[in-house]
């Protein structure tokens, strides 16, 4: 179960375990809800969101793999 911090702590940061990197790392204090005054930690500073590939990136990814196998 998560942690709930009150609505001050939202925007600060707050030293929490990241799933990620597998250690303790600074996070963002996020809201809980749209309408709730409770905040949780959120992603991680330390490397940022995920990025998600854009069709056109991910299709070049695979031929570039597909490159190094079969040269």
């Amino acid at each position: 179960m998560s942690e709930h911090f009150s609505e001050q702590a939202i925007g600060e940061s707050y030293l929490a375990w990241c799933t990620t990197c597998s250690r303790m790392t600074m996070h963002r204090m996020d809201r809980v809800t749209v309408t709730s005054h409770a905040s949780k930690p959120g992603p991680c500073l330390e490397h940022g969101p995920r990025v998600e590939l854009t069709k056109a990136q991910a299709q070049r990814r695979a031929k570039q793999k597909q490159r190094e196998l079969f040269p």
